[in-house]
C-alpha cells in the first residue's frame, strides 16, 4: 500500500504541497501542481489502495489548504476506500 505523509506545520503555500506529493506519489515531474492535476493523479495515476496522512491539519492556512484538502475528501469518497485519508 502506498503512504503518503503530509505535515501541514511545514507546508507554507499551496506548491510546497504538490511539490512534497510529486516527491511522495511518484507521479511524473510533468505533474501540472494544480487542483486538475490533483484530482487526475488521485483518482486514476496512483497506485492504490493508498493512505495520505495529513498532520497538523488544523494549523493549515484555512484559505490555501480548503480546496486542496475537499478535493482530497471528494476522491476518498469517489474511491471508496481505496484511497484513505488519514487526519492527526
Amino acid at each position: 500500500m502506498l503512504t503518503l505523509s503530509f505535515d501541514f506545520q511545514q507546508l507554507a503555500s499551496r506548491q510546497a504541497f504538490y511539490r512534497e506529493f510529486v516527491a511522495q506519489s511518484g507521479c511524473s515531474g510533468e505533474f501540472g501542481c494544480n487542483l486538475d492535476a490533483l484530482w487526475d493523479w488521485l483518482t486514476g495515476g496512483i497506485a492504490l489502495p493508498a493512505e495520505l496522512h495529513l498532520h497538523h491539519i488544523a494549523q493549515a492556512n484555512e484559505a490555501e489548504f480548503a480546496p486542496v484538502l475537499a478535493l482530497m475528501e471528494e476522491a476518498a469518497q469517489q474511491l471508496r476506500g481505496e484511497l484513505r485519508l488519514i487526519h492527526d
